[in-house]
């Protein structure tokens, strides 16, 4: 059985997808399997954002649900259902934006990600957020006043257009950046994830190296690298953009090595995701 609707609003504004629904949140905490991670927290199911390389459709199997992008579930009641799990949850870090993007723009009226910080506010947990929305500076105040909050920027690339090919609903390079100092000097743990690395789209010397460079302007303390890891769906999409050119599983060796010698030029820490 799938997730009790609870409202439907289509229609959305510009920068906002075409199908918002609010369904009833059954289950606030998930086990993570991610490194650092006791428990995932993900306010929103399915993401507007609509990176072309997102590995979420799959993995959650949502491909029934249509272009990915163009729908979103907002999980109603959210912090009330996390309030209760917190009471009895044990000592952890939560990561927020572990699936779907916290900040993606449905949250700027929905506020189920700001009303759960409000909410984890009143705990002990170390948390954790994932996001590639410089909307995360609305709720700074917030941030800066959790258990050893962290908040991790995924920057793919310093080139806008390449950005708007494969990540078409997400706030620019630039924009990601300026919400990172802004965190940065406000005393957060902010660390770049350098990935997806695509070969043949984001993976040159140059790319590499912007990416580590700005990311350590903008007080980074570390450097989080992947590279692109197929899926079907994914795979379907990023062939539709790319033509059959598109090969992920070339040779991946010098694409690591740049970003090796990038972060210790830039004295900042490299680290794979996995």
């Amino acid at each position: 059985m799938g997730p009790r609707l609870v409202q439907s609003t289509l229609g959305g504004e510009e920068g906002e997808p075409s199908g918002v629904r609010k369904v009833a949140c059954a289950k606030a905490l998930s086990l993570s399997r991610l490194p650092g991670l006791t428990y995932a927290l993900n306010p929103y199911i399915g993401c507007a954002h609509a990176c072309r390389y997102c590995y979420s459709q799959d993995v959650l199997r949502l491909g029934a649900r249509g272009e990915w992008g163009a729908w979103v579930d907002a999980k109603e009641g959210i912090a009330a259902r996390l309030n209760r799990e917190l009471r009895r949850a044990k000592p952890g870090t939560i990561g927020l934006g572990t699936v779907t993007d916290p900040y993606q723009p449905a949250e700027a009226k929905c506020n189920a990600t700001r009303e759960c910080l409000e909410v984890l506010s009143n705990y002990d947990h170390p948390v954790c957020i994932q996001t590639k929305s410089n909307l995360v500076l609305r709720d700074a105040n917030l941030i800066t006043g959790l258990q050893s909050p962290e908040v991790g920027f995924t920057v793919t690339t310093l080139d806008g257009e390449v950005q708007k090919r494969i990540e078409p609903g997400a706030s620019s390079p630039g924009e990601r950046l300026e919400a990172a100092k802004v965190l940065s000097d406000a005393g957060v743990k902010v660390w770049v994830f350098l990935g997806p690395v695509i070969l043949g789209v984001n993976d040159s010397r140059e790319s590499v190296q912007s990416v580590v460079n700005a990311a350590a302007a903008a007080g980074a303390r570390k450097i989080i690298f992947d590279f692109y890891r197929a899926k079907p769906l994914a795979d379907r999409r990023m062939r539709a953009l790319l033509g059959d050119g598109f090969s992920p599983r070339r040779k991946r060796v010098e694409a690591r090595a740049d970003a090796m010698e990038a972060c210790s030029e830039a004295g900042i820490p490299f680290e794979e995701a996995f």
